[in-house]
């Protein structure tokens, strides 16, 4: 490869970046309004649509481009999609979170983008053993000297995911201290629900073997259901957001000091 393909590869592969942005944004948007916003030719965001939809990543319509939360059998939220969406939001969870956590302890981890960005926020802490059902988050905790052991199991390539009968076996081998996860929703009446029935019977078996467990939710997740329930709100030490929950919630916040 030339240097002048590697220069339009990196640009393209950029404009894939933005516009999976625009589409986390609105959810649907057309190549004329992403043509306006990016700088570039409408031919050149049909390429890169058109790169998107092979990856599994948007659908393509007439004109422009949607995302399909809700289809459920089709595809899962791909992980790539969600480091995108509310970055500042798992900053500010993280950095919360961080005061639940001691020194020695043995903490659970799911496979969500929340949990990968509480890793740096480990590193200031000692001796911590985490168990983790994300590939992304187990690469990230060796990344920054953590004691990372991986629950093993069937890889859901979408989400970087493992679930699974042998991700159950090691979870039900540790007692951890605390566990964080997150989901796709939250409900106005307290129930935590997704549309990955497999990752949530994973991210059920680690509240019941930690003594404490905290859903990771940011304020864009407050108000939505989706069609397979993990638990209620009542079944969990607490919800960390980055925002304070609404009254109807507020009961069932953590407790940080």
């Amino acid at each position: 490869m030339t240097v002048s393909e590697r220069k339009l590869c990196a640009m393209s592969k950029e404009r894939e970046r933005e516009i999976l942005k625009l589409l986390l944004a609105k959810k649907k948007i057309t190549v004329s309004e992403i043509s306006a916003k990016l700088f570039a030719s409408e031919s050149s965001v049909r390429r890169d649509l058109a790169s998107l939809e092979k990856q599994q990543l948007v659908k393509r319509v007439h004109g422009g481009a949607v995302i399909e939360e809700n289809s459920v059998s089709t595809m899962k939220i791909p992980f790539v999609l969600r480091e995108l969406e509310e970055s500042d939001a798992k900053v500010e969870m993280a950095k919360k979170a961080i005061n639940l956590v001691n020194d020695y302890d043995v903490i659970f981890l799911d496979a969500s983008s929340s949990a990968y960005n509480l890793v740096p926020f480990l590193a200031v802490k000692n001796h911590l053993t985490v168990i983790t059902s994300g590939i992304k988050t187990l690469l990230r905790l060796g990344d920054y000297g953590i004691k990372a052991i991986s629950t093993g199991g069937d890889l859901l390539p979408s989400c970087r995911s493992l679930v699974g009968e042998a991700a159950y076996r090691t979870i039900l081998s540790y007692n951890a201290n605390i566990a964080f996860f997150s989901c796709r929703g939250l409900s106005d009446d307290g129930y935590l629900t997704d549309i990955s029935d497999t990752e949530n019977l994973v991210r059920r078996r680690m509240i019941e073997y930690s003594e404490k467990s905290y859903l990771l939710c940011a304020s864009n997740k407050i108000g939505k259901k989706y069609f397979h329930n993990l638990c209620s709100a009542k079944d969990i030490s607490g919800i960390i957001c980055e925002k304070e929950l609404p009254p109807a919630l507020s009961e069932f916040e953590a407790n940080i000091k």
